[in-house]
């Protein structure tokens, strides 16, 4: 049986192509008014190469990683926080210190006021430049100082320093930061040291020792240049020199560093020679005095009392003529001897 239809003049090809183009035509219209969901899609104009803007995140509150503090209140207080921001620590909400974050958002204050006896809780608050948000940490330290007594270096015993970390909403259990005896830094000022001088498979030197956690040491061959690298919190650190160091004596100095502009708050020197072991009975090293200090200072941020200046004193009796005379750039050492 043969349909008769009517003659358009038209290919039955080219009908076909037709019927497609306004079926697909008709399915995008359907599509975009949709949208897969039931809303009206957006119609502006597509730009090649657009992005789709990322969901704003939340500000990163500061928080508390690592807290040391010694018999006299001094210590290192470290830990986490948006890139870059600047960050201020309340005792008891008094604002005590603040400093700014590095570009992986790490921070670490070194007491400069040592914490009073008794207890004392911590606090952190942070703004942001990059939003100009302020923050404030979920947590809070509480801090249990000890008495001073007639000691003159803190000694690690049962009635040593205690930190605890806490929620400040009530809710989830309390963690131990730090409990006594097991303090890594009896005071500030004994905190560096060179420890060992190793060789690697390579025969790559490798030179190690302990500081505050989270302070930057700079680590020098007989006044070259070595490396440089971020204490860990257990407050061991190591560098590995890219050059052999050769036989006979040599002097391995470290400076301990502090905050963004590098500021040398501590130095030592440790002879060494090639192929026999340290002896930590022939390092020196003290204290480097910053624009601003008084032996006063120096004894209180280091050992957590101001009068102990006199120690100092004593042992730099033949460059300090007058306690109260003291000059930036000059090193001091620290009394040997007493410290626990």
């Amino acid at each position: 049986m043969a349909f008769e239809t009517e003659n358009d003049g038209l290919p039955p090809k080219v009908k076909l192509a037709a019927i497609i183009v306004i079926v697909l035509a008709v399915s995008a219209v359907i599509w975009q008014f949709t949208a897969g969901n039931g809303t009206p899609a957006p119609t502006g104009p597509v730009v090649p190469g657009a992005k789709e803007q990322p969901v704003a995140e939340a500000p990163q509150k500061p928080a508390f990683d690592l807290v040391r503090i010694a018999r006299g209140g001094t210590g290192v207080i470290a830990g986490r926080v948006a890139p870059n921001a600047h960050v201020t620590l309340y005792a008891n909400d008094v604002k005590i210190a603040e400093v700014d974050a590095d570009a992986q958002g790490e921070w670490v204050i070194v007491l400069e006021q040592p914490l009073e006896a008794g207890s004392v809780s911590l606090n952190l608050k942070s703004h942001d430049p990059a939003t100009g948000t302020v923050a404030e940490a979920d947590d809070v330290v509480v801090v249990s100082v000890p008495e001073p007594d007639d000691r003159s270096f803190a000694e690690r015993d049962e009635s040593g320093v205690v930190a605890v970390l806490s929620p400040k909403s009530g809710e989830g259990g309390s963690r131990l930061l730090q409990k006594p005896g097991t303090a890594s830094i009896a005071e500030v000022g004994d905190s560096l040291s060179v420890d060992a001088l190793d060789y690697g498979d390579g025969g790559s030197p490798v030179i190690s020792g302990r500081a505050l956690p989270r302070v930057d040491v700079r680590v020098y061959v007989d006044d070259e240049f070595i490396g440089v690298t971020r204490v860990k919190d257990d407050g061991t650190w190591s560098v590995t020199a890219a050059n052999t160091i050769g036989g006979g004596r040599h002097t391995i100095r470290v400076d301990q560093t502090i905050g963004k502009d590098g500021t040398v708050q501590l130095r030592i020197e440790q002879p060494v020679e090639a192929g026999l072991p340290l002896d930590p009975r022939q390092a020196a090293g003290g204290v480097i005095v910053q624009p601003g200090n008084t032996l006063w200072h120096i004894a209180r941020q280091l050992y957590g009392s101001g009068v102990r200046y006199t120690m100092i004193f004593k042992e730099n009796s033949e460059v300090i003529r007058d306690p109260d005379l003291i000059y930036p750039g000059q090193m001091f050492r620290l009394p040997e001897g007493e410290r626990g």
